[in-house]
């Protein structure tokens, strides 16, 4: 996104529109914290390598299993193939989801060829190996060792990850990448909660105090007849910089997931010279990110023909980010000096009359902004621009950006998809708390 912002940015300095004056606002957007809700589509997973202590994984008492292929010793269980079995304990959390009238949880087991894992080094290890993950219990990244490369598939079990000592930063001392998956690999992150940066309980913080931070997962090909193959499947990610970062020849599915939290755009696609981004959303949830939820961008310098993201949105999608007038970025704090100048330059055009229609009335009285989906491409290939597919079903609608005359010609597609202020489906001042039926939609889908 650099490369169309600097244009920008020469545009403006040179005169072209004069907006230095215009103030940044102090508002920001401040962290969601409230608690989110993860089922599982499938009861529990349990890998054929290394035992699980029950008593750790799932606490509670009276544990029982009803399978060939599946032995306890106390809490101590172990498989000896794949396939299904039944587990049935006393669970320590009375309310737990499942309790029946008795005080016990009946649960599908599904044990999977891979390794059950309790830290971060069995996971890395495990990954670095080729086989697949099996969390058994929340873990937290140990110092700066990153997932360099993986080719695996990690059930998560709806445990958390925390990725803190990996993505974290300073502007001057960026932070990386907790998961990358590059030229060919195939990696499927299921039923997972991954966290990056940890708020002190009751701290106020705005987002962009994460400005040096990374992504947690990063997915990249440079090599056009290996495209990288990434699925992300009823997970949580948050408190991060964006949250997934893809470029080249990637294939990415994200279903039934929730994004938030973010430093920069949550989800973003960016073209190069290698072929570009197949990105399919479904049945998944973005909000409160400084920038926008997705974004998409593309530098026909540099793209080949095939360069271009596509994205497609199917079920729905919901995009809780409404921006004030003066909260409107197209740039995080990450981008350097310059990005007051930037973001004045927007907020001085949506200031303009003629962007009025693009705003909405909060509960609180304001005027909001949806900036949910924004597709950049330079120069004049503009029929070679990133595609967006689907997003009328999904309520969002495409507006031009507002920039003025001449900085559009050198950011040749400037696009903002946001809720259409005829059909509102996502009031301006609501959170995912909102929601109290979130946490089933994600795995069965919304009623229309």
């Amino acid at each position: 996104m650099k490369k169309v912002l600097l244009a920008i940015l020469v545009v403006a300095v040179i005169g072209t529109m004069c907006f230095a004056a215009v103030a940044c606002g102090d508002e920001q957007t401040v962290v969601e914290s409230n608690e989110l809700t993860m089922l599982m589509e499938n009861n529990y997973y349990v890998g054929t390598e290394g035992t699980v202590d029950l008593s750790k994984a799932l606490p509670g008492s009276g544990y029982t299993v009803t399978g060939s292929n599946a032995a306890l010793s106390g809490s101590t269980l172990t498989v000896k193939g794949t396939g299904e079995f039944t587990l049935k304990y006393s669970p320590s959390d009375k309310e737990a989801e499942g309790v029946a009238s008795d005080g016990t949880v009946t649960l599908t087991m599904h044990a999977v060829e891979g390794v059950n894992v309790t830290d971060w080094a069995g996971l890395t290890a495990a990954v670095a190996a080729s086989k697949d993950v099996v969390v058994q219990s929340d873990i937290a990244s140990e110092g700066k060792t990153a997932v360099e490369v993986i080719d695996s598939t990690i059930y998560g079990n709806a445990k958390e990850l925390n990725v803190n000592s990996i993505i974290s930063g300073t502007v001057k001392n960026r932070g990386g990448n907790a998961f990358n998956v590059s030229n060919g690999n195939k990696a499927v992150f299921r039923d997972i909660h991954f966290t990056g940066y940890k708020y002190a309980e009751g701290q106020s913080v705005v987002l962009e105090t994460c400005e040096g931070y990374g992504q947690i997962i990063n997915g990249i090909s440079t090599e056009n007849d290996k495209r990288t193959q990434i699925t992300i499947k009823h997970c949580i990610l948050e408190n991060s910089q964006k949250m997934v970062y893809l470029k080249g020849a990637v294939d990415c599915t994200v279903e039934g997931t929730i994004m938030r939290n973010g430093a920069d755009a949550l989800l973003a696609a960016e073209t190069c010279n290698y072929d570009g981004v197949d990105l399919t959303v479904k049945n998944s949830v973005f909000a409160n990110s400084v920038v926008c939820g997705i974004i998409l961008c593309g530098w026909t310098e540099v793209a080949n023909d095939n360069g271009y993201c596509n994205l497609t949105l199917e079920g729905f999608v919901d995009i809780y980010n409404w921006k004030s007038r003066d909260t409107a970025k197209l740039m995080p704090a990450t981008e350097g000096f310059y990005v007051p100048l930037v973001n004045g330059l927007v907020q001085s055009q949506l200031g303009k009359e003629e962007y009025n229609g693009y705003f909405s009335k909060g509960s609180d009285g304001m005027d909001y902004v949806h900036f949910g989906i924004v597709v950049l491409a330079t120069g004049d290939l503009s029929e070679n621009k990133s595609t967006v597919n689907g997003a009328e079903g999904v309520g969002l609608v495409e507006k031009k950006f507002p920039l003025p005359p001449a900085a559009s010609k050198i950011a040749h597609t400037c696009l903002l998809y946001g809720i259409d202020k005829n059909n509102i489906t996502i009031e301006p001042t609501a959170t995912i708390a909102s929601n109290e039926n979130l946490a089933y939609e994600l795995i069965h889908g919304r009623s229309k």
